[in-house]
């Protein structure tokens, strides 16, 4: 008899023993749980231009947002005005109008008396206050109104003079804006935009993670020729055992009401999804899971979030955010006592609680006060998403065909750092978890991948980590205080570029031949950092604006990115030879003469660079990544099936005898997982896990046989690999 197969049988000996002496034993060991529910929960933009869920998603981010973003909505007031365009190609496409057909953000046409101006026109003090006049009259008192982005933030041409309109509204007090924040009504023309530039303005978000989740079984959505792996198929293997019932919830659509707070039915609001949940399929267990590489406290876990073993969770471990930002002795939040009483004043926590996983826990035990609730980690926590990533490198290399002898740079993306309002988003737990994912792909990259030429893997953040506003650079630090995936591609390319300064600088011609931008947190694809969201942030050149440089968010031929950019599979190439992104360097120093001069154009014609930005792996119709990422996710949800944890980690005391339990897990992976007999020692594994854990928790002496058969298995299992 092979040693493998004495292992085996060795390890159904073990499970027959550990059980039979758990059932013979111990009067906890009952018959497992049947019946969960599953309850998946994601973003949810919609698949076609609807504004409804703005108010519902953007309430998260209150926190983070300085005073007055939400004004003219129910959280800093009602402003009197709605914003109203001219309906110009894109937004005429969307709502099914003529061009120059007055709109508001639901499409109506406005057909009031009032006439649509611009917010300039409004910019008066004539009581002598220091503030304009429509600010007393149309706000709350004390909301700062950030006149500067409501007015310019957006515009729109008159059709009968022609006129460009900036912050076009109408102060009309029966409105359908009245009651909505403005940048959310100016986000919802912005969104117009957008969905105008995607293939039948259809985004594919909803249909590739609801196949994902559910695989055919999803309505509404043809069925795929093939079925993809997806999370449901992967439980029920895992666990055939179970009957699993599921729903799914957005984000954007969290409690059944409308846009303006009132009373309305979302049949997949999170709200409808936990009431099925517990009302109609009466199941005693829910498993939360919010499909993710990494959580956030403004999106996923809110101000007081513990983890499993009663920690709160921040960018500081064992801290709460709440903790966290009141605290100004951390290093790390608000800085100052004035600092934190200010943002406390503007920001109390009582307006800021509905983040998803806590509003879910609100819900399910108003219902049900006994609900057992269990809230899985980020997939991005399991090995198996890190090695998707990798697969999409090494496909990505194989796509491109890539020559061995060319110099390569490769930068992992994520989404990015913001400390936003006086520092307070600093405390997110997004900062300490990012770093960890990070840094666990890379080293996985590294200990994998190998180029024979010029190489260099480096991770960044796409977002909020250049520009003016979010990191200025100065003479000392010419990239800010955070290099951002478009200034690392600036400064990796062969040629000419502007920085954020509006210099010239001449990176030479023996920089990078090739580089690729890798998605290291952005799995599906939407709008902001995906698709033609990432382009805008990494491609382009630096260009003069209102009195700075700014990211030119605009292709290399100066029309915005669409659906021609970006092949099947999501990705996107371009060639920095010199021909593209032209910028006038110097305007800081003279705006006047630096119109006059030649534009400089992105890259080298001696040397061009070439750029590759890759597909999510959702979006790859190849399915490049897609068993591992789906691997990852079905592990984070039974791990919260097992409950309080793996009985063989119980019984061999944690984390302390972590090289053992590395060796089951790789036994379990490349031995067990291989054949029909291991995946049913792997199934019962999971299906008694909750009950042997109990028995262990509650009988000492049962713990101690348990932890004596498995040191014997492993004594096998490592004389075997001898």
């Amino acid at each position: 008899m092979s040693k493998e197969r004495v292992i085996k049988l060795s390890l159904m000996v073990l499970l027959i023993i550990v059980f039979s002496f758990c059932m013979l034993s111990s009067p906890f060991c009952a018959a497992p749980q049947k019946k969960v529910g599953i309850l998946f929960l994601h973003a949810g933009t919609s698949d076609e231009y609807e504004p409804d869920w703005l108010p519902q998603f953007f309430v998260s981010f209150f926190d983070i947002f300085d005073p007055g973003f939400f004004a003219g909505g129910p959280l800093e007031g009602k402003a009197c005005y709605t914003l109203i365009h001219y309906a110009n190609e894109a937004e005429a496409g969307i709502c099914g109008v003529e061009q120059g057909t007055p709109i508001d953000i639901f499409c109506n046409q406005y057909t009031g008396h009032y006439s649509i101006h611009s917010l300039l026109d409004h910019y008066s003090d004539n009581s002598g206050n220091g503030i304009p006049d429509f600010e007393d009259d149309c706000f709350s008192p004390g909301i700062p109104v950030p006149w500067a982005p409501l007015t310019f933030g957006h515009n729109t041409i008159d059709p009968i003079t022609e006129e460009k309109i900036y912050g076009p509204h109408v102060d009309d007090p029966a409105g359908t804006g009245i009651g909505i924040a403005d940048f959310l009504e100016m986000d919802a023309f912005s969104l117009m935009d957008k969905y105008s530039r995607l293939p039948e303005r259809k985004l594919p978000y909803r249909e590739q993670i609801l196949k994902w989740w559910l695989g055919n079984d999803v309505p509404g959505y043809p069925p795929d020729d093939t079925e993809l792996s997806n999370i449901k198929d992967r439980l029920q293997e895992i666990l055939p055992g179970y009957n699993f019932v599921y729903r799914y919830g957005w984000d954007t659509y969290r409690r059944n009401v409308d846009v303006y707070g009132n009373p309305k039915y979302w049949a997949d609001s999170i709200e409808t999804a936990i009431d099925e949940l517990i009302n109609d399929e009466k199941v005693d267990t829910i498993i939360v899971s919010f499909t993710e590489a990494l959580f956030s406290n403004v999106t996923q876990y809110g101000d007081e979030w513990y983890d499993t073993n009663g920690k709160g969770v921040s960018a500081i471990p064992g801290k709460t955010y709440k903790e966290c930002v009141e605290d100004i002795t951390d290093g790390v939040g608000p800085e100052t006592t004035e600092d934190l009483n200010t943002f406390l004043a503007n920001k109390p926590w009582e307006k800021h609680w509905e983040h998803s996983l806590p509003l879910v826990k609100h819900l399910a035990e108003n219902i049900k006060p006994t609900i057992d609730l269990r809230f899985v980690r980020a997939f991005g926590d399991f090995e198996e998403y890190e090695l998707a990533v990798l697969d999409m490198l090494n496909y990505t290399i194989t796509k491109y065909d890539i020559p061995k002898e060319a110099s390569l740079k490769v930068v992992l993306s994520h989404y990015g750092y913001y400390k936003a309002y006086l520092g307070a988003a600093a405390c997110d737990s997004y900062f300490r978890m990012a770093d960890d994912l990070t840094s666990r792909i890379i080293k996985r990259i590294e200990d994998n991948f190998s180029w024979p030429g010029k190489y260099e893997l480096v991770a960044a953040p796409l977002k909020y980590a250049e520009g003016s506003i979010y990191d200025p650079p100065s003479q000392d630090e010419l990239f800010g205080k955070v290099l951002s995936v478009g200034e690392i591609v600036d400064a990796s390319i062969n040629g000419m570029y502007v920085n954020a300064l509006g210099e010239k600088v001449n990176n030479g011609t023996d920089n990078y031949d090739t580089i690729i931008v890798l998605n290291g947190y952005f799995p599906i694809d939407d709008f902001d950092c995906t698709l033609y969201g990432g382009r805008e942030e990494v491609l382009g050149n630096n260009v003069y604006g209102q009195d700075s440089y700014e990211r030119d968010r605009l292709d290399q031929d100066g029309t915005k990115y669409d659906t021609d950019d970006v092949d099947a599979e999501g990705f996107t190439v371009r060639v920095y030879d010199g021909t593209g992104w032209p910028s006038q360097p110097g305007c800081l120093e003279s705006p006047d003469a630096c119109i006059k001069e030649p534009p400089l154009y992105k890259g080298s014609a001696q040397n061009p660079t070439k750029i590759i930005m890759c597909g999510t792996i959702l979006g790859n119709a190849s399915g490049i990544g897609r068993e591992k990422l789906t691997d990852a996710a079905a592990k984070s949800i039974t791990e919260a099936i097992q409950g309080s944890g793996c009985p063989v980690t119980v019984a061999l005391g944690g984390d302390t005898r972590e090289n053992d339990l590395n060796i089951l897990r790789n036994f379990r992976d490349e031995v067990l997982s291989k054949t029909p007999a291991g995946q049913e020692i792997i199934r019962l594994y999971y299906e008694w896990s909750p009950a042997v854990v109990k028995a262990m928790e509650e009988d000492e002496e049962f713990k101690t046989k348990a932890k004596e058969m498995i040191d014997g298995v492993l004594a096998l299992i490592k004389a075997g690999a001898e």
